[in-house]
């Protein structure tokens, strides 16, 4: 190999290290897995096909997730049995929702998905204003969070995102949550199905291996350093952020949507 293409694999890796650090410190700080920001630059800095890219990043998410979980889980922002229950559904629903949809109208359904997800950030960043919150407990506890996990499923079959914007505000709103308590359920609650994911990706062969390490330290670095910001910063202003960035990602899903429409 030449100098020249030696300097190219090395620009490659710490193009993947900063990518993977992204990654990462949007699942730390906000439970948020970066795939709407981590895809696109997969595709635009390594040259991946898409494919490759959600493949690769869902490899990634499941590092950013689990030192996020890990890290929440150390300072008691982590209810585990909440978690499981969640997941259970979801593991199940996401792969069928996949193939349920496959021939849907994909933009109609992320502009939905775009509405859904601003009205969720307003309502939480506007719960104490707005007096929001359900508080469900008891014999409604299970069922509630069974619920979660079948509509956190069927948002990751159908639109293929993380849970992130769709499981902190249910528990922030219908469990009364603390937002760092919602995030690091929010992590946990998404491993198991990430974890399938990614053995699925990596058995058709969507996931580009050679750059995972540099992918992998980042995105764990990321988490750490996204995790311990969020777990130092007052509860209301990690709720404000959170709300703000999912706003944010409904906009850009609601206007990317509508663009498409146009010109179809």
């Amino acid at each position: 190999m030449s100098e020249t293409s030696h300097q190219a694999v090395h620009h490659l890796y710490a193009k993947s290290l900063v990518i993977g650090i992204i990654a990462g410190i949007g699942g730390g700080l906000v439970s948020l897995g970066g795939g709407t920001l981590v895809i696109p630059m997969l595709m635009g800095w390594m040259k991946m096909t898409p494919v490759a890219a959600r493949g690769t990043a869902m490899a990634v998410s499941l590092f950013t997730a689990s030192m996020g979980a890990f890290m929440y889980g150390k300072s008691n922002m982590l209810d585990l049995p909440v978690a499981v229950w969640v997941a259970i559904p979801s593991l199940v629903v996401a792969p069928l929702a996949a193939n349920w949809s496959e021939n849907w109208p994909a933009t109609r359904l992320k502009r939905g998905f775009g509405l859904a997800v601003i009205l969720g950030g307003l309502l939480v960043m506007f719960r104490d204003e707005a007096g929001i919150s359900l508080h469900i407990n008891g014999q409604w506890e299970i069922p509630f969070l069974l619920m979660v996990g079948l509509f956190e499923g069927l948002v990751a079959g159908v639109i293929g995102i993380s849970g992130g914007p769709v499981l902190a505000p249910l528990f922030v709103l219908g469990m009364g949550m603390p937002q760092q308590l919602a995030q690091g359920c929010s992590l946990a609650a998404r491993l198991p199905a990430v974890g399938t994911g990614t053995w699925e990706n990596w058995k058709l062969g969507n996931i580009q291996m050679r750059w995972i390490p540099g992918l992998a330290l980042g995105g764990m670095a990321g988490a750490w350093a996204g995790s311990r910001t969020a777990l130092w910063l007052p509860e209301h202003g990690l709720r404000v952020l959170f709300a703000v960035l999912l706003i944010t990602l409904g906009g850009h899903y609601l206007t990317t949507s509508t663009h498409h429409i146009r010109h179809s």
